[in-house]
C-alpha cells in the first residue's frame, strides 16, 4: 500500500493521470473502463493474484501498452523471464520516483507536456 502510494504521488507529480488498484482484479476492472492508457505497472505481489498473471492478461488486451513490472525479485530473473517482450520493463524496489519516472521513459512512456 506504501509502495503505491508513493509510486501515484511520483506519477501525478509529474503529470500523469493515474488509476490504481489494490490488486488484479480491481486493476481488471479499471481498466475495463479506461478509454486511454500510457502504460501499466504492476507489482509482482498482488494478493489476488501472480503479478506476472496480470502482466500477461494486461498484455493480451492491451498488446500495443508498456507495461512496468515493479518487484523485490531478482532483476536479472525478472528481465529474463520477461525477456520476449520488449515493451515490458523491471523497475526492483526499492526505487526512487526518479527511477520510476527513467524506467517509464525508457518504454517510451514520457510524463505529459503541462496544459497552458
Amino acid at each position: 500500500m506504501l509502495v503505491r502510494m508513493f509510486a501515484v504521488d511520483a506519477l501525478e507529480d509529474v503529470g500523469f493521470q493515474v488509476l490504481q488498484a489494490g490488486g488484479a482484479s480491481e486493476a481488471t476492472a479499471a481498466l475495463a473502463d479506461a478509454p486511454h492508457v500510457a502504460a501499466v505497472i504492476v507489482d509482482m505481489g498482488l494478493p489476488d493474484r501472480p503479478g506476472d498473471q496480470l502482466a500477461a492478461e494486461m498484455r493480451a488486451r492491451l498488446q500495443n501498452v508498456p507495461i512496468l513490472i515493479a518487484s523485490g525479485r531478482s532483476e536479472r530473473e525478472l528481465k529474463d523471464k520477461f525477456a520476449a517482450d520488449k515493451r515490458i520493463g523491471v523497475l526492483v524496489k526499492p526505487y526512487t520516483a526518479s527511477m520510476l519516472i527513467g524506467a517509464l521513459a525508457s518504454l517510451g512512456v514520457a510524463a505529459p507536456s503541462p496544459q497552458d
